[in-house]
């Protein structure tokens, strides 16, 4: 299949979309890339690959998750009544009726409905990193200035990686192709035409302008960091609703609001460990519940990366009290599955996020499986989603390689894999690389996915560092490798630094800027 991509969209002005649009306009039509080795600035192709590029993103500046604001998120959804749902919490909305002859020019402008998106950053105050300074970065641009004289070092502050990604984006001069408070509601393929169409909606000053915009190719760069899960527990609703004490770990921004509080955690993975370290030294008592049905059955031995965490949890110095799952939640207290209660000043849910694409859930693309999302439990469907199948490499969709996604590995190499499949879709899109059949794709799916099952994992550096290589197998022409002169991450360093640090925040010894 030759591909012949004119005009792209990029869907998400985050870390993914930004890197995606610099290594786009770095490949020429030829299928080569101007990035031939690591330096600060590259020059453009004389003749780009692509004649137009476009770059949505919802918010009203570049960053993504990291764009920090003071202002959060609404605590609990109580006035939904499938709160659990991606598809209750934020719904999409109804575009005007006739929007055939609109543009970006001459959009159908509309009075703004007041609806929460859930669009604002989960980053608060005191965030670091807990991936190293030296991955925290591409290959294809300005060294990470900002953050290296940091107390946190390897580690570094939330503004840093903000202030690492403008600069990337001046050195390149990105910001001309990014359409800000602009949201893509529908993305779906117009089969006589072969174009993909996108209905954009632009907010401003309490206006929609909504318009139509066909592109030949699509990139969803949206993260996973967007639409939060609040698990579905017998009377969690209510219980909100009666106290309002309850708000998911996206919503949390200071420990300073907790002081002297009885709290329960809902989640004992990386996230709610991250805050424990703010908290344990102001609030009252820290509470945490776990994802297992008896506190004994906890167990992080097999994650290495992540066994760290077991050992913070049990330590006696800190005083956290370890409960199994909710078995439901009264008007006043939380009973367990041990059968024990207790009452909490706040209920924090560190319980993660759904990966959700709503503007692909709309009648045009029904029976099409682009990206297909499954719960992360089979035995819970209505749980979680945050599975991603159908996708080769992680990247691009079985059957039409015409749309791709960037992002989707959990890993500390989130940065570089985002990279990485921008550098494979460029070189399949302008036809230096041929990827194999639809059969072989679906089998590299298969394999990957039972090797997940084994035990393998991407926070392992040996097996991300596989992946990256295959991946960077897809390049453009002349297109460097970052890994053939980098040495991998050293997990045994970031779990040893990580557990050092939380120990630190938690004396008073260590405290952000």
């Amino acid at each position: 299949m030759t591909n012949l991509i004119n005009k792209v969209a990029i869907i998400g002005g985050g870390a993914g979309g930004l890197v995606t649009l610099n290594e786009f306009l770095h490949t020429s039509k030829s299928g080569r890339s101007t990035i031939t080795k690591d330096e600060e600035h590259h020059e453009f192709p004389e003749e780009p690959a692509f004649e137009e590029i476009v770059v949505f993103e919802q918010n009203d500046s570049i960053g993504g998750v990291w764009n920090y604001t003071k202002n959060a998120d609404e605590g609990f959804p109580i006035d939904v009544e499938n709160y659990y749902s991606p598809l209750g919490i934020r719904p999409p909305r109804d575009p005007p009726t006739d929007l055939e002859n609109t543009d970006s020019t001459r959009p159908v402008e509309v009075d703004a409905k007041r609806t929460h998106r859930w669009n604002t950053s989960g980053v608060y105050d005191g965030l670091y990193t807990n991936v190293p300074i030296a991955v925290m970065r591409f290959s294809s641009g300005p060294p990470v200035k900002s953050g290296v004289d940091c107390d946190f070092h390897p580690f570094v502050m939330h503004h840093h990686v903000l202030d690492y990604l403008k600069e990337f984006a001046r050195t390149n001069d990105l910001e001309k192709y990014i359409r800000f408070n602009s949201s893509i509601e529908q993305l779906y393929k117009d089969e006589a035409s072969g174009k993909w169409v996108l209905v954009v909606v632009n907010s401003e000053n309490g206006v929609e302008k909504w318009y139509r915009e066909t592109f030949d190719a699509v990139v969803v760069a949206v993260g996973k960091f967007n639409i939060p899960y609040f698990p579905k527990i017998q009377g969690l609703r209510e219980y909100s609703s009666r106290n309002g004490n309850v708000r998911h770990a996206k919503s949390y921004r200071n420990a300073r609001d907790y002081k002297d509080k009885k709290v329960l955690i809902v989640g004992s993975n990386v996230s709610a460990v991250d805050m424990m370290q703010y908290l344990v030294p102001v609030c009252k008592e820290i509470h945490v519940s776990m994802n297992v049905s008896r506190v004994e059955d906890f167990n992080l031995e097999k994650s290495p990366a992540k066994n760290w965490i077991e050992e913070v949890l049990k330590n006696p110095e800190f005083g956290i009290k370890l409960h199994p799952k909710i078995h439901h939640f009264s008007q006043t207290y939380v009973r367990f599955h041990d059968g024990k209660q207790e009452h909490f000043d706040e209920v924090i849910l560190a319980t993660g996020y759904h990966t959700y694409y709503p503007f692909l859930n709309v009648p045009q693309n029904e029976g099409k499986e682009y990206a297909k999302i499954l719960p992360s439990s089979e035995k819970d469907r209505e749980g979680q989603l945050n599975i991603v199948r159908n996708l080769y490499l992680y990247t691009f969709a079985v059957g039409d390689p015409t749309l791709c996604h960037i992002g989707l590995p959990m890993t500390p190499l989130f940065f570089l894999l985002s990279e990485v499949s921008a550098i494979a879709i460029a070189g399949v899109w302008t036809n230096a690389k041929k990827l194999p059949s639809p059969e072989k794709q679906r089998e590299w799916i298969e394999h990957y996915e039972e090797l997940k099952r084994n035990g393998a994992s991407l926070l392992m550096p040996d097996f991300a560092l596989n992946l990256y290589n295959e991946i960077h197998s897809y390049s453009p022409k002349d297109r460097y490798n970052f890994f053939d002169t980098n040495d991998s991450v050293d997990i045994a360093a970031i779990k040893k630094a990580s557990r050092e640090y939380f120990y630190k925040v938690v004396s008073g010894k260590l405290q952000p800027a």
